[in-house]
């Protein structure tokens, strides 16, 4: 059977046009795609260009070190004394500006050294930058100096220039009505012309899914398996330690939290190592990490009572709001205990110089090297310790053969890390307390985290 041509043209014909026209649209789309996207490069160029407009072009601020503690970023760093030559400082800031010209300031702590002028954003490793509150989009961080002369305030801007052996940083902020950011700490340059370039620091931040194996809080359920940890009557440490880890993060999973526990049955969990108790919250990206243990003494009877330890170079409001929670929820009390006390109820513990001297007794006893970085300016309680990374002085290398390397210990991004003593275990009262009144010390836990982090 013979197919009619005039019938295949009439059916051709169409399909041929209706193709082409289909090839034309996409192709029209893509231009319009395109142009919209070049559109979009040019005026963002341009608001960028009206954001360095009053940056100094030929001097600029230096960048010693930043670092991610919990959900701030802090930073240290200089500016030479050539660049502020004939400047009267009265005071510096930290400029926060987006790309519409938007900013925020931030009062620099600052002082003047030999050859430069050194600044920080805070002395608490966490204070500073509230990473959860940045806004989506681009933010230029600027140093601002002002001086003032005849009762006139005047100001320069400069630019940051990275220093620091860190290339840059990445940080998802707390979950918040199922809703994350990923928040990037970078550095690039900005042409002021095809000659004259400057480096520029930038936190970008936008809407990301958090990672399948990241989280926002980490609990860490003291002892476990071969160490049962403190024992009285018939009660072991390492039980009630894991059964309130179970409900406090049921607790905080229903509040809308990413909740990882470092043991989840009466097993030995190490200390170190990628998956060791100060290797977890590292891993997960956590913000914060809280390990729940219980006190004994010596002597057969305790007074008992709570004792939150922290880190010795953080702002302690926290700390003690847990610690002021467990006592008001509870009917319980503070310690008694005065050795490394900062505040009722708040310990910040550090090595003594007895304990710096037989460490390094250790150590040549042992055959390796004594750890340079150990003082007694460094956190006894590896849980804080270690998890800080530099922030905390970590400094568990590998060098000593009986424990695992913490990898991480380099880091600066980290969780903030309490270690929460809730009572003692051979104190009838606070045995009574912790049997009886879990619901209360874990709504004391997780109003103290609410208040404190939303």
């Amino acid at each position: 059977m013979k197919l009619d041509r005039n019938l295949i043209k009439k059916i051709l014909i169409p399909i041929l046009i209706i193709a082409i026209m289909a090839i034309l649209a996409v192709i029209y789309n893509y231009i319009l795609i395109r142009n919209e996207q070049r559109n979009l490069v040019l005026v963002e160029a341009k608001k960028e260009a009206k954001v360095f407009n009053e940056v100094e072009k030929d001097k600029i601020a230096c960048l010693d070190l930043f670092t991610i503690y919990g959900n701030h970023l802090n930073i240290n760093g200089y500016i030479s004394n050539e660049d502020v030559e004939n400047v009267d400082i009265s005071s510096m800031k930290l400029v926060v500006e987006d790309i519409d010209c938007n900013y925020d300031e931030y009062n620099l702590e600052f002082s003047k050294e030999e050859g430069k002028v050194a600044f920080k954003l805070s002395s608490n490793i966490n204070e500073g930058i509230d990473l959860n509150k940045i806004s989506d989009g681009k933010h230029f961080l600027f140093i601002k100096l002002v001086s003032t002369t005849n009762n006139k305030e005047t100001y320069k801007l400069f630019s940051i220039t990275n220093k620091s052996k860190y290339v840059k940083d990445e940080y998802y902020t707390l979950t918040k009505d199922n809703k994350n950011n990923k928040v990037e700490i970078l550095f690039s340059k900005h042409n002021f012309s095809d000659e004259e370039t400057i480096d520029y620091m930038l936190i970008r931040s936008q809407y990301s899914t958090l990672p399948n194996n990241a989280c926002d809080i980490v609990i860490d359920a003291g002892h476990g398996g071969k160490d049962p940890g403190a024992m009285y009557k018939e009660y072991h440490e390492a039980d009630i330690t894991l059964d309130y880890a179970f409900s406090l993060k049921e607790k905080l999973e229903k509040l809308g939290y990413k909740v990882a526990l470092t043991r989840d049955k009466d097993e030995y969990v190490e200390s170190y190592g990628n998956n060791g108790r100060a290797g977890i919250p590292y891993k997960t990206k956590a913000k914060l990490t809280l390990s729940i243990h219980l006190n004994s003494t010596a002597s057969e009877k305790s007074e008992g009572g709570v004792e939150v330890y922290a880190s010795n170079n953080l702002n302690l409001d926290f700390a003690k709001k847990i610690a002021d929670n467990i006592v008001k929820y509870t009917d319980g009390k503070y310690s008694v205990n005065s050795y490394a006390k900062a505040l009722d109820g708040v310990y910040v513990r550090t090595y003594t110089k007895q304990e710096v001297k037989e460490a390094n007794e250790y150590a040549e006893y042992m055959g390796y090297a004594p750890y340079e970085s150990l003082s007694t300016n460094t956190p006894y309680l590896f849980m804080i310790r270690e998890i800080g990374g530099i922030m905390t002085s970590a400094y568990i290398d590998g060098r000593d053969k009986t424990m695992s390397e913490n990898p991480y210990r380099d880091s600066n991004i980290s969780s903030e890390s309490y270690l929460l003593e809730l009572g003692f275990i051979n104190s009838d009262n606070d045995l009574n307390n912790l049997l009886n009144k879990k619901n209360e010390y874990l709504n004391a836990i997780v109003d103290s985290i609410i208040s404190n982090y939303n």
